[in-house]
């Protein structure tokens, strides 16, 4: 389920080349995966993007970004001429619903005319979608996934990818992208997707995205932290983040010198488990198998075994190698650095606009 079908550009034939586009709040990650059997990356480009061009999701000049993504395609030899491009943050909102049982139509039809009672944007300034998912409840309603985005959002990023010349195939939220790079048997479980400035933590129930949270913990947040107590700048502080493996599990860590760091840390799961604490106060039913890592930040070594204290569902870091492979003329080290944040773009990539999509 996507967006896509609000702006009616579908399509029949899976293409054989496709690009996601992840445009994040500084950042942008494209990927071009070959389909087939089992998908490749044949290309990628993570980019800074500079201040002008982006404001909380939103693009601030069509023109500029277009010309900055046209020089990513060039550099990093792009060449699928289809596209998905994915909307998160601030500019998606996603809530479960429970509705009477009616055709699928008039579902559709009867959730965007009462949309308005949850979407957070002001009325005919969004675009909704929704999907039945899971049984029936106990007072027989049926559970539906409600999305939203809006119009200025979606608009521009097809107005990119007309001046690309690439055909867009589907316009996907960034949870349902990361959501397909995941193991298929899950679906009970959270999802924590460590970004630069936030985490986004998406509470799933039988598969479907039924609960989101913003978390003000992200990489930004810990590289600071770690800054401080080492006394380095930041580009020193995130290497050490990545590679010194014994930061957060060895008894040999001075946390006195990282306590700004193990505090930020520990208040991120904190308040994973104070959210799902609080959505089983209101779903008795509901359960969790898994805690999924994500995201740039969840390469932090030694963060999944320390998150695993005091959390009643197993701990993991999502593997994006068990949802694609890499050619071997890939820059490994690039490749390494950036493979967390790749998770959305290689999501939206993965998209083949199957009906179930």
């Amino acid at each position: 389920m996507n967006v896509q079908a609000i702006v009616k550009r579908m399509f029949h034939t899976k293409p054989s080349k496709i690009v996601g586009v992840d445009i994040g709040t500084g950042s942008i990650k494209m990927v071009q995966i070959e389909t087939g059997s089992k998908p490749v990356v044949s290309c990628f480009a993570v980019a800074e993007l500079p201040l002008e061009l982006i404001n909380n999701g939103f693009v601030r000049n069509s023109d500029a970004m277009i010309s900055f993504i046209k020089g990513l395609v060039a550099k990093y030899d792009f060449n699928a001429r289809h596209a998905v491009f994915t909307v998160g943050g601030r500019n998606a909102f996603v809530r479960e619903i429970d509705m009477p049982e009616m055709p699928d139509e008039e579902m559709k039809q009867s959730v965007a005319w009462d949309s308005s009672q949850y979407v957070p944007y002001e009325a005919d300034t969004y675009y909704v979608d929704s999907a039945k998912f899971g049984a029936y409840t106990n007072e027989g309603l049926q559970p539906v996934l409600l999305v939203a985005s809006p119009k200025d959002v979606i608009d521009s990023l097809l107005e990119i990818s007309d001046a690309l010349a690439w055909h867009t195939i589907g316009i996907d939220i960034e949870v349902l992208s990361a959501y397909r790079t995941l193991p298929r048997q899950l679906e009970n479980f959270v999802l924590l997707d460590i970004g630069r400035s936030y985490s986004m933590l998406t509470i799933f129930q039988n598969g479907a995205p039924v609960a989101q949270r913003s978390i003000p913990q992200g990489g930004q947040m810990f590289n600071a932290a770690i800054a401080n107590g080492a006394g380095v700048d930041l580009t020193a502080a995130e290497k050490i983040k990545l590679e010194d493996e014994l930061l957060l599990s060895s008894l040999e860590t001075d946390k006195t010198k990282f306590a700004e760091f193990f505090n930020e840390v520990e208040n991120l799961g904190r308040e994973v488990r104070r959210t799902c604490e609080y959505y089983l106060i209101n779903k008795k039913d509901a359960r969790f198998t898994h805690l999924v890592l994500a995201g740039g930040g969840a390469n932090m070594a030694g963060l999944s075994e320390f998150l695993s204290e005091g959390m009643e569902m197993k701990v993991v870091v999502n593997d994006l190698r068990q949802a694609v492979t890499f050619v071997d003329k890939l820059d490994q080290r690039e490749l390494k650095k950036y493979l967390g944040a790749l998770t959305v773009a290689i999501g939206a990539a993965l998209y083949g606009g199957e009906a179930d999509d």
